[in-house]
């Protein structure tokens, strides 16, 4: 019998893990195609949703309009993420953003995803601008969402301080640099989601209250 149990234990999803610690979400884009909301908000014990609205200054996510509109109405606290593309202007990218989230509401603070074009850096001076355009508009600070390798390289500086941090580093190892969300996992399996989706935990000390925007 305790054999038995000992399996069932080990065989519960990552999710159910993950809710014993910390507040628990998903990021979502146009990858995982069509999702069912309802299904999403009735069959898991999710805090919050963060959705994929653009990239750069000419891309948007076919999804992200109905994410963040069905999300909120099945009743997510939700946000939205540009990933940042060094070569576009700050305002041609956050032009961008502000297009594909019209008409939304977003609850959390807008991120903005930082992958370096490696060998080439990141533009600090651009992507400042955007931070500052985002913080102007929505009268929060941007999360900066990136991996830990980007975190050291840039944004472990005094002026990023006041920034939440999104880590991404999927694994069982927790981050060891600061973060304010912790992306573990890009699959992670959702009742509502048929492909896989990445999962986020808010840091032990933080809730879902700390990430609002105003």
């Amino acid at each position: 019998m305790r054999k038995i149990l000992l399996t069932l234990l080990l065989a519960l999803p990552l999710m159910a893990a993950a809710q014993t610690t910390a507040p628990y979400g998903i990021f979502v884009s146009q990858n995982q195609g069509t999702i069912d909301w309802p299904a999403v908000h009735e069959e898991n014990d999710l805090d919050f949703v963060y959705v994929m609205a653009a990239t750069g200054a000419t891309i948007t996510d076919s999804r992200c309009g109905t994410n963040l509109s069905q999300a909120a109405k099945a009743g997510f606290p939700v946000g939205a993420v540009l990933r940042y593309d060094r070569h576009y202007a700050a305002e041609g990218q956050f032009a961008n953003f502000q297009a594909a989230v019209k008409d939304c509401k977003m609850e959390l603070a807008p991120a903005v995803y930082v992958v370096p074009d490696s060998p080439y850096d990141i533009n600090v001076k651009r992507l400042d601008m955007l931070l500052q355009l985002m913080e102007q508009a929505y009268g929060v600070k941007p999360l900066i969402m990136c991996s830990p390798e980007a975190y050291l390289k840039y944004f472990n500086l005094e002026r990023y301080a006041s920034f939440h941090v999104i880590i991404v580093s999927n694994g069982l190892k927790f981050p060891a640099t600061r973060y304010s969300i912790w992306q573990y996992t890009d699959k992670e399996q959702v009742a509502g989601i048929v492909q896989y989706v990445p999962g986020l935990k808010l840091h032990p000390t933080y809730k879902v209250a700390n990430i609002k925007a105003k």
